[in-house]
């Protein structure tokens, strides 16, 4: 028999499996999870108090009798878990469970992330599109300066056709969502390649409390010229079927269409779909994972300011209503768990995933060609392989006690891209200046990496997490543009660059209502491919070196606020923009901002949170502007107040950010927002009833802003101007649901 203890670690459990004499007077756990879930994040045990010493690294009890007694009872493969959650690693760190989620829109996936503190989504270009990202200072694009999983598997795609770091989440299901959990900071060493910012955790259910749900859901613009024309429509079913004692199932599928309210309907179509299964097997636990999605949507795509102030376009018209794309992904993931004795477990996950996207895009509209239009096509095809094994073990020595984590992670990207002229989404004899396609590649990256970090506590009132990263990257790039007779490319290069990655940070923990955190580290994220080797590996990994300080503070038991400062510095790199087709250098940065975020339960049946976030980024070169970086975010927040009784819920929720450059110069600017939302609910035995209203106000917002040069016809001059995707107008979205 062994006792499994899981240690929630700033998100990251630590499955420990000890003698069975080590706890003998801690409670048991969940007799149905019998090794442990390391994807789940367990809530406190009543007794344990999170803020003082472990109780995985505390020395040997005298075992009383009672305890000898039900250890002879118990079965010989038994295991009882102990369940904890540590304290965070940072100040900024953000868990979201269940619970909260519940009370929050989640009519899609980009619902989900904006409840996150100091995150921002936004949406520019029909809605099977990834999110571009905002985060402590960084337009991270489509994810480039943020780390993304779910379940454990990463979702950005590196050497992407449309850019780097490309994190599309629209294939995940906002019902299967379970937890999402944020590290602010490259602060931790489990994390590689796009943690520069922070890294984001998606972690769906393992099965469902009752055997199954389903939900309908449709909704309109209520300030749209189509109003019930543009009906939005979802149906999702969710069922937990038993297989075998102590198993866990969950199987999911989503259908959906969705126009929004633009001139020409966005006709988004998809279907989703989830498998997951765990039990045990043998010694520990198996896992198993499979998703599929497919999708295909047109999109307005960024009309220029200058049409819709001056009237000539409608807000959510277009100038080429041809743009938009196609989109389609499969994985399969497979993992084991299993104590290895004298304190340590073994878990190994290996996963697949086939990626598809075929997009259609007009930035400039008329600028490079005013016959045809600037139209591009971007494909991008890819297997993604992947292994991620770890051994976690509790260490006791006389002057610490320690929680120790070693790893290794193999990754391996096989990518085809292209890049095309197009004419309402037929191909042309010409590149603009060349001939079709502007490029062609296959590209082969390789990252292996190997990590070590600890929790050592050598007081109950000190927490010291010591880490260490080396990743070892390779890419191979081919092109396909020209090919030889003998089917051979006439160009083939390589490149291989190793990056090592410290990390540092301390918890001191004085009383039980306060957490002071000083975090430090350095993070990374890789260029693509085809710019690491035009440059022999010089600028492919952007080195990023972090530091912040905070605290937590629980002024009393329905109370808690953070607070930390930060500063995050980012070297040089070699970029390949993906809309062009080629290299550019990209200088140095420097940032450093401010998070506050706290929340309350002010009576029984009313909570009130909160956050804001101020950044300040610079290049570190100042080119008379002042060293401004385009469109990096300064002011971004949220709020909202809860009210709550018995299974009914009203949640009135504000976010917004302010205004920005929209050009380095500073001549143009990207216009801030303030928005609200309004949720409210109902539970009537299995019947669920939601209305999430967005954009209550029905303010005019821009949601995505670029700095174009273009021209708006084939006559217009060529300027240089504010393009913006507009942001959803006062909707209202209705679901009901069946739980049997």
């Amino acid at each position: 028999m062994s006792i499994v203890l899981r240690v929630a670690v700033g998100g990251a459990v630590l499955a420990l499996a000890l003698p069975a004499s080590a706890h003998p007077d801690h409670p048991s756990g969940d007799p149905a999870d019998p090794v442990g879930n390391p994807d789940d994040v367990p809530p406190p045990v009543k007794g344990i108090d999170p803020k003082k010493k472990k109780p995985a690294p505390a020395p040997p009890k005298q075992l009383d009798d009672a305890a000898l007694e039900a250890m002879a009872n118990a079965a010989a493969d038994e295991t009882i878990v102990i369940e904890d959650e540590a304290p965070a690693e940072s100040a900024s760190s953000v868990h979201i469970d269940r619970k909260k989620l519940d009370t929050r829109s989640r009519t899609q996936m980009s619902d989900i992330l904006r409840q996150v503190p100091g995150l921002m989504i936004s949406q520019h270009a029909g809605g099977g599109k990834a999110d571009q990202w905002f985060i402590r200072g960084f337009d991270a694009d489509h994810g480039t300066d943020i780390a993304v999983f779910a379940d454990g598997v990463p979702v950005n795609l590196t050497s992407h056709g449309h850019g780097q770091g490309y994190a599309d989440t629209h294939w995940l299901i906002p019902e299967t969502i379970g937890v999402v959990d944020v590290h602010k900071g490259p602060y931790s060493a489990r994390y590689g390649d796009f943690y520069t910012a922070g890294a984001l955790e998606l972690k769906t259910l393992d099965e469902l409390d009752a055997k199954g749900t389903v939900y309908l859901s449709g909704g309109a613009p209520l300030a749209s010229t189509r109003g019930f024309q543009a009906l939005d429509r979802r149906m999702v079913a969710m069922a937990s079927p038993k297989l075998r004692e102590h198993d866990k199932t969950l199987i999911a599928v989503e259908i959906g269409e969705q126009d929004g309210a633009f001139v020409h309907p966005q006709d988004f179509q998809r279907g989703l779909a989830l498998g997951k299964w765990q039990g045990k097997l043998g010694p520990g636990r198996l896992k198993l994972e499979t998703n599929w999605y497919t999708a295909r949507w047109n999109q307005s795509g960024q009309i220029p300011a200058s049409l819709v102030e001056s009237g000539e376009l409608d807000r959510f018209g277009a100038i080429d209503p041809s743009e938009g794309g196609e989109a389609s992904r499969a994985s399969g993931k497979i993992g084991y768990e299993l104590p290895a004795g004298d304190g340590g477990t073994v878990r190994a996950a290996a996963y697949v995933v086939g990626n598809r996207l075929d997009l259609f895009s007009n930035f400039t509209l008329y600028a490079r060609d005013p016959v045809h239009g600037d139209e591009i096509e971007q494909t991008d095809a890819r297997y993604l392989y992947g292994l991620d094994a770890a051994y976690q073990k509790a260490v006791h020595r006389e002057a610490f006690d320690a929680l120790v984590t070693t790893g290794v992670q193999i990754r391996a990207d096989d990518v085809s891209t292209s890049l095309w002229h197009a004419e309402d989404r037929v191909r042309l004899d010409n590149c603009f200046e060349n001939r079709n396609p502007c490029n062609r590649h296959d590209s082969s990256i390789r990252d292996l990496a190997a990590y070590a970090e600890a929790n050592v506590i050598p007081a109950p009132w000190l927490h010291v997490f010591p880490g260490v990263r080396v990743d070892r990257f390779m890419w191979d790039v081919s092109d396909r543009t020209m090919t030889l007779a003998d089917g051979s490319s006439p160009i083939d290069a390589s490149a291989a660059r190793t990056i090592v990655s410290p990390k540092l940070s301390v918890e001191v923990h004085p009383t039980n209502q306060i957490n002071l955190f000083v975090n430090s580290g350095g993070g990374f994220h890789s260029n693509d491919a085809r710019a690491a080797v035009a440059m022999d590996g010089d600028g492919a990994l952007a080195r990023a070196w972090g530091a912040e300080i905070g605290a937590r503070v629980k002024p009393s038991s329905t109370t808690r606020v953070s607070m930390d400062v930060w500063y995050l510095g980012l070297s040089s790199e070699q970029v390949w923009s993906g809309d062009a087709g080629g290299t550019e250098a990209s200088a140095p940065t420097r940032r450093f901002g401010l998070d506050i975020e706290g929340q309350a339960q002010v009576t029984r049946w009313l909570a009130v949170d909160g956050n804001v976030t101020w950044a300040k980024s610079r290049f570190v070169a100042n080119a008379g502007n002042g060293g401004a970086v385009a469109l990096a975010p300064r002011w971004m927040g949220s709020a909202g107040v809860t009210a709550t009784k018995g299974t009914h819920f009203v949640s009135l929720r504000g976010r917004g950010i302010s205004d920005r450059p929209g050009s380095e110069d500073g001549s143009l600017v990207a216009e801030g927002y303030l928005i609200f939302d309004l949720v409210a609910g109902t539970r009537l035995g299995a019947w669920g009833m939601n209305l999430t209203v967005n954009n209550l106000l029905n303010s005019d917002w821009r949601e995505a802003q670029f700095a174009e040069e273009s021209r708006v016809s084939p006559t217009a001059d060529l300027a240089e101007q504010m393009h913006f995707t507009p942001g959803i107008p006062l909707t209202a979205t209705a679901q009901v649901s069946y739980t049997y």
